[in-house]
């Protein structure tokens, strides 16, 4: 999900899904077609994913054709939530930075929700409009040492992985893609985590429109060209996870890289996010076909029914079918005013900086499918 005042509810002749998004005040729109085209042929050659494993230290995960693995072979089970940095959805952007209450945030998703695997969603903005904090890594160092202190407290938990993700930036294409500026980004990030073995790395959050599928290509494109400046910066030592989103339909959409897999770094450790926010009828579609060619991972979905699209029944389900499929899952969102909301509002209006963090009906029901052992 993303801010809603850079979407709209758009209106076609297929299906449209609409979805929460941040900050208290938005809502914004995904789209689903009942139809989809076959994959265009694009720049990237015809494969399948990797076959060869790369050697991993202890602590660092892996990918091996089409699963993905801690560094012993055993398949990773990750599964949690996404969390929002100090940036807080745009609840935080007003006040002063306070990488303490991701912390703490994180501390009980960890400890007490037994979560293992946190996607932390990056947050940056072109315009000031009167937050305090807004620039990206880039442009604010300060931001970039307050990300330095979440992910060293987060390193010090065994067993448990973080996916650094630029969610929304302003160095992002018009339609979401990566850049040059993107690019750059990374390069400054992996140099950053380029020697910590639990974090991964994910491009952006959600390529939008080309509903077609005509563009998938260039997407491909700007994907591979992100994950060769990240492979660049770790040279010969130990790669990173680094994950690529669905080329379409709000990264829904993994067809494209069925037929045409990331080949930068020789594709080996990369993995595949779906944002799945779509009923159970979808779930084939969605991630269950694509995982038996490449390394899939959820990287969001929550119940949205106010335009019939996901409910809680389907998130129940979707988590069951994931796990049985060796799919890794991260639910949408540990906050409480950026829908589908993981946290009750108890903040009284305010940041939400030390409120008590109670769950939702959704929220129980992450809870209680991460007490169950997978």
């Amino acid at each position: 999900m993303k801010r809603s005042k850079f979407g709209s509810l758009i209106t076609l002749a297929a299906v449209v899904l609409g979805v929460g998004a941040c900050g208290g005040t938005c809502s914004r729109a995904k789209q689903q077609l009942t139809e989809e085209p076959a994959p265009p042929s694009g720049v990237a050659p015809l494969g399948s994913a990797p076959v060869a494993p790369l050697v991993s230290p202890a602590g660092w995960l892996k990918t091996d054709g089409n699963k993905i693995l801690n560094s012993d072979g055993t398949p990773f089970h990750g599964r949690g939530a996404n969390l929002n940095d100090t940036r807080g959805c745009n609840a935080c952007t007003w006040e002063d930075p306070n990488p303490g209450e991701v912390i703490r945030r994180i501390d009980v998703l960890v400890n007490d929700w037994h979560a293992n695997f946190i996607r932390l969603d990056m947050e940056s903005y072109e315009k000031s409009e009167a937050r305090q904090h807004y620039k990206n890594i880039l442009e604010d160092e300060n931001y970039l040492k307050d990300l330095q202190k979440i992910v060293a407290h987060f390193s010090s938990k065994k067993g448990v992985y973080m996916m650094l993700s630029l969610w929304h930036d302003p160095f992002h294409s018009p339609m979401g893609w990566p850049t040059k500026d993107t690019v750059r980004e990374w390069e400054k990030l992996a140099t950053t985590f380029k020697d910590v073995p639990n974090v991964l790395f994910g491009i952006i959050n959600e390529p939008e429109r080309n509903e077609s599928g005509l563009l998938d290509d260039k997407v491909w494109k700007a994907m591979n060209d992100a994950v060769e400046a990240i492979r660049k910066v770790e040279g010969q030592g130990p790669h990173h996870l680094v994950a690529v989103q669905g080329t379409r339909q709000y990264a829904r959409v993994l067809d494209y890289y069925t037929t045409h897999p990331i080949t930068a770094g020789g594709g080996v450790n990369v993995v595949y996010e779906t944002h799945v926010y779509d009923p159970q009828s979808a779930f084939q579609a969605r991630f269950v076909d694509p995982k038996k060619k490449i390394p899939v991972i959820i990287g969001e979905f929550g119940p949205v029914t106010d335009v019939a699209q996901m409910s809680l029944d389907d998130c129940k389900k979707m988590m069951e079918q994931a796990e049985a499929n060796d799919v890794p899952y991260i639910a949408y969102t540990f906050h409480f005013r950026c829908p589908p909301n993981l946290l009750k509002d108890t903040s009284e209006h305010g940041c939400g900086v030390g409120m008590s963090l109670e769950p939702t009906e959704w929220g129980k029901a992450l809870k209680d499918r991460l007490a169950k052992p997978w």
